[in-house]
């Protein structure tokens, strides 16, 4: 979000730290994971053959098996409406004791769409939210494509929103573009070329590793401290086929995976929990720009990514 974190904005988060000298005396959630998924129940191109469900339930089981606490999925209801039997994959989540969140309808860019129409697109999810969840909290929203208004009036106007209806903001601090592997993996498949489709597990796997150095690193270099961690991931083909590894890699890292809830009660997440607030950073890069520090080095993968299997 918009502005503004340099040192002296720090002193009013009412934690324990001297200015200065950043919140290295701030030492809960240290090694801490929050694991999200997005644009449930449908994600990406499938592999030839394989279902929604199938995706779903692959998934699932990797979730369970590595003990993860309820883990949030965030809903795109406009794929119920085209695919009624996509709503089974909203059921088995729920049954596995997972909970669901608002991420609009139609995964609409608020970026490129007035206010009123994002707050309708919003507001047609809740039904069937409310329908999954019952007296459960769904209150949570994520942005798609993480576009939180190209305007003042557009940011501003949705945290009124927000805060109207006791939504609280699924942040993101944490992100290896996942996403990106899902439509490869689709192609590669389909070839049957096995060669790639190992390059491309392995690619996974190596940009996930790097990514928890590259969020260590800034998460260090602010605050002298790891905040907990609020991962974006999306239920696509690829991500469920390498979940049981991926969550091996952070538990071979020293992650303890947490929930979205646990996640952020950390300070930093202030203005996602409280849209009444005038809104601050909530992504480690924008605390970084803020302060006007170098980015750490992350490779890009997606030029490969576009090629492979073309």
């Amino acid at each position: 979000m918009g502005s503004w974190l340099g040192l002296g904005r720090l002193c009013w988060w009412g934690v324990v730290l001297m200015c200065g000298l950043g919140m290295a005396g701030v030492s809960a959630g240290a090694q801490q994971i929050a694991f999200t998924f997005d644009d449930l129940p449908a994600h990406g191109p499938l592999p030839p053959g394989e279902t929604r469900m199938e995706v779903a339930t692959q998934l699932i089981k990797a979730l369970k098996k590595a003990h993860m606490p309820p883990i949030y999925g965030f809903v795109n209801g406009v794929a119920v409406e085209q695919h009624p039997e996509t709503g089974a994959v909203l059921s088995a989540w729920r049954e596995a004791g997972n909970p669901l969140g608002n991420h609009t309808w139609s995964h609409m860019n608020l970026n490129q769409n007035s206010l009123m129409q994002y707050e309708e697109d919003t507001e047609k999810n809740v039904s069937l939210l409310a329908l999954q969840m019952k007296d459960a909290d769904w209150k949570w929203f994520r942005y798609p494509f993480l576009a939180e208004g190209d305007t003042a009036a557009k940011k501003m106007g949705f945290r009124v929103y927000l805060a109207e209806h006791g939504y609280r903001i699924a942040g993101v601090t944490a992100s290896f573009a996942d996403y990106e592997w899902n439509e490869p993996y689709a192609r590669c498949s389909a070839k049957g070329d096995r060669r790639a489709i190992r390059w491309l597990e392995k690619s996974y796997l190596a940009a996930a590793d790097e990514d928890i150095g590259y969020r260590r690193a800034m998460s260090q270099q602010l605050y002298g401290r790891e905040i907990p961690y609020v991962l974006l991931m999306h239920i696509g083909a690829l991500d469920a086929r390498m979940a049981p590894r991926l969550f091996k890699l952070y538990q071979s890292r020293g992650f303890s995976f947490v929930t979205l809830e646990e996640a952020e009660k950390d300070p930093f997440y202030k203005y996602d929990v409280d849209p009444k607030l005038l809104p601050g950073p909530d992504t480690l890069e924008g605390a970084i720009f803020e302060r006007h520090l170098p980015l750490p080095q992350k490779k890009d993968y997606s030029a490969e990514l576009a090629a492979v299997c073309k």
